[in-house]
């Protein structure tokens, strides 16, 4: 039995690019790049490319066997208590089992208010729950104020999103900032 650890330092074989999480029923897609099911369906309803080579996905999409036994003979650690654990079992572990885990739920976005005559949202940050902070100022402010906090929280830009899921917690929320929100939404969505 191999032995890895959860929390932060997930084997990259065991990581959707998407989520930043541990593996749940993971899928291949033609491009042989590996992703929870979940997570690669709702990103190719609004692309139909691969999230990381952006290559074609109109090819078969196909369950990562190879992958989940890997999952089912490698261990971690759970980052909230510690226990050894299955990567196949982490997520489920982590939700169900693991009687430390405190979960921060997202605040609702703030008001849109208005800066130069241009609307912007704001957020609050959900370890501190500091409000009125844009996009990018969350991004600086956890990174700055926060940057080791390993607690599971909702994102609350994903969150205020039509298909964001506010019940989803990402296991390294200053990771996912990093990778998902570095930039202004607004600057690369279509007005009509």
């Amino acid at each position: 039995m191999e032995s890895g650890t959860a929390g932060g330092d997930t084997p990259v074989d065991f990581e959707c690019p998407i989520c930043k999480d541990v593996f749940l029923d993971p899928i291949y897609l033609p491009c042989r790049h590996t992703f929870c099911r979940s997570c690669v369906s709702e990103a190719l309803r609004t692309r139909s490319h691969c999230p990381v080579c952006r290559g074609p996905s109109d090819g078969p999409v196909t369950p990562a066997r190879d992958v989940m036994q890997r999952m089912e003979n490698t261990s971690g650690t759970c980052a909230e208590c510690r226990s050894v654990v299955f990567f196949s079992q982490m997520r489920h572990h982590a939700q169900r089992h693991c009687s430390i885990l405190r979960v921060t739920r997202p605040s609702p976005a703030g008001p849109a208010v208005t800066v130069e005559g241009v609307r912007v949202m704001t957020f609050q940050c959900p370890y501190c729950e500091e409000a009125g902070l844009d996009e990018l100022d969350l991004l600086d402010h956890c990174n700055e104020t926060h940057p080791h906090d390993t607690r599971r929280v909702v994102c609350p830009i994903c969150s205020a999103l039509p298909h964001g899921d506010p019940t989803y917690q990402s296991r390294n929320f200053i990771g996912h900032l990093n990778l998902r929100h570095g930039f202004y939404m607004e600057d690369f969505m279509v007005s009509y």
